[in-house]
């Protein structure tokens, strides 16, 4: 089904903000590889959201393949989401398949995924039904590889993507956070990494597991406090049942590009369980995303690359 045009002209009106041209705006890598979009609405109790999605080329009815669910941020929708972290161009180098709900402004004008809200941060119930709920049918359709769903997301939806690995523990096999935030969020930090760790176990419960994770997070971002990434970062140790402190620190360089230190967390065994990238002078932005976007950094580490390698080394024990 074709994409509506209303939300085709809502990623350009982002676009033209950030300067980007219409032409640059409308081409879409993955489309001109010969890879096939699909659109579809999803409606239940908890309410209607839009989605849209990539098969490559390479797709063949009956052959699973992995899926990314990928959801946006604030100010964006899922076409914009899509042209700003290339995730369909690389689906289709790849040979993955990737969804990206769509927010419905109904919901939340601003586009925000609503994880403030308590009936959102919880398995069965509001967003995260519904996300999963999507998750699901696109699964069912187009025979995803259960072992090898994952999510990601970007601040809002980077808040929201790990409130789905610690409510859907047993759907998602791992995951990645742009500028997100801890579960159950405390943007004051009022509460501890730990408490957060035990709140997410009690969310888990039966299904408790330590789901592996990568976190990006811009050393001078000025919406989410670079502190919050080792919040995150606490929380899954605290699931692991491990100390809070990173075991390997690591420097790398964006040959062009901005400089990053790249943290690693191990369980009491010495498997690592969480990558962490603190981007130095990056703010509120996607590392490695396209300037055709206001939230692309491409000085910044490929977080959608980085993340899509992450995701290959960690399918579902």
């Amino acid at each position: 089904m074709a994409l509506t045009s209303a939300r085709w002209w809502r990623a350009l009106a982002a676009c033209v903000i950030a300067g980007a041209t219409a032409a640059a705006t409308l081409a879409m890598p993955a489309q001109a590889a010969g890879g096939t979009l699909f659109h579809g609405v999803y409606v239940s109790v908890f309410g209607v959201r839009d989605y849209h999605g990539y098969l490559p080329s390479s797709y063949r009815p009956g052959t699973p393949l992995p899926l990314v669910v990928a959801l946006h941020g604030c100010t964006e929708n899922d076409v914009g989401f899509d042209l700003l972290s290339g995730w369909s161009a690389k689906a289709e180098q790849e040979g993955f398949a990737v969804v990206f709900p769509d927010q419905n402004n109904f919901a939340n004008p601003a586009g925000c995924w609503n994880w403030i809200l308590s009936g959102n941060q919880h398995r069965g119930r509001g967003e995260p039904a519904i996300i999963a709920g999507i998750t699901n049918r696109v699964s069912g359709q187009y025979g995803i590889n259960r072992s090898r769903v994952y999510v990601t997301g970007i601040s809002a939806g980077g808040v929201m993507a790990n409130i789905m690995a610690v409510a859907y523990s047993d759907v998602y096999a791992a995951a990645s956070f742009v500028a997100g935030c801890e579960y159950q969020c405390d943007p004051l930090q009022i509460t501890t990494p730990q408490q957060s760790g035990q709140a997410a176990l009690r969310e888990m419960g039966s299904r408790a597991r330590t789901v592996p994770v990568a976190i990006f997070q811009g050393t001078v971002d000025p919406a989410v406090a670079p502190s919050t990434a080792y919040r995150i970062a606490g929380q899954w140790a605290t699931v692991a049942g491990t100390d809070t402190t990173p075991d390997v620190t690591d420097n790398g360089q964006v040959p062009g590009g901005r400089s990053y230190t790249k943290l690693t967390y191990h369980n009491n065994t010495g498997q690592p369980i969480v990558d962490q990238y603190m981007i130095n002078g990056a703010g509120h932005s996607y590392p490695g995303g396209c300037s055709c976007s206001l939230y692309g950094d491409p000085a910044g580490p490929d977080a959608t690359g980085i993340s899509w390698d992450y995701f290959l080394a960690h399918p579902m024990p």
